[in-house]
């Protein structure tokens, strides 16, 4: 049920939901799924959800409109988009499935559809490939709660049940499709450190893995290791360089 559609008085409203989730994202207007039949020879014009004049397609030429777009946030791979065209039809008609979070990772540059909500009772009910495991058992598996050097912290799960990982993003406006400012960049884990962000990710990755192999720094700070937001109890790199030391480490 990725898609609803329900009346308020006389106004019909179509709804998208989230796949995993089920909370209600965006509002769809009718030029984002109508389309006219195959055999119409009529031109046929309606106001879009900005009051412009938009020409009605057919099914197939709408989903090669779209698809490219689709792809572009993870809605849709190569082979989902093949078979859409083929058969005049997405997931939920004009629609694939959707995710109640669409980011770009500022680091990596790629853009990512998930859902977010990762306490919410039906993601955490959600199964996932054919072991049928549990997203509560998936995202919260010991094997995925430390902060990784290569993918940063764990955010969410995507339409294929994939966790996904970010170090910093920004939001992608849900009705607009626009990135937000670079001032509205989110931080996750260590980066919401400003010196720690300063280095090298060589740098990064060294500290990471030398403090995250060592008991004794672990014993006094904990999960705050597992994390790496361990940072943030220094003001730069060579004072937490010097304590790790204190502490049986050999960084340098």
């Amino acid at each position: 049920m990725a898609v609803k559609m329900t009346f308020s008085g006389s106004q019909q409203i179509i709804q998208e939901f989230c796949e995993h989730c089920l909370e209600p994202i965006r509002i769809l207007h009718i030029s984002q799924i109508a389309t006219i039949k195959e055999n119409d020879p009529r031109t046929v014009k309606i106001r879009d959800k900005t009051n412009s004049l938009y020409t009605l397609k057919k099914r197939r030429d709408r989903i090669k409109e779209i698809t490219g777009s689709f792809k572009l946030k993870g809605l849709l791979d190569d082979a989902e988009a093949a078979e859409a065209f083929t058969k005049k039809e997405l997931k939920y008609g004009m629609r694939p499935e959707a995710m109640c979070s669409e980011s770009i990772d500022t680091v990596s540059g790629v853009t990512s559809s998930y859902c977010y909500k990762t306490t919410n009772a039906k993601f955490l009910a959600k199964t996932s490939g054919s072991s049928n495991i549990t997203f509560n058992a998936k995202f919260n598996a010991t094997s995925e709660e430390k902060y990784t050097q290569e993918k940063g912290t764990k955010v969410g799960i995507d339409r294929k049940g994939n966790i996904i990982r970010t170090k910093a993003f920004k939001k992608i406006n849900m009705d607009t499709g626009i990135p937000e400012e670079d001032a509205l960049i989110k931080y996750k884990g260590p980066f919401l450190t400003a010196w720690w962000r300063a280095l090298t990710p060589t740098q990064q990755a060294y500290i990471t893995s030398g403090v995250q192999e060592l008991a004794s720094y672990i014993r006094v700070y904990g999960a705050e290791v597992k994390y790496m937001t361990v940072v943030a109890r220094y003001r730069g790199r060579a004072e937490m360089i010097t304590d790790v030391n204190s502490k049986g480490g050999r960084l340098r």
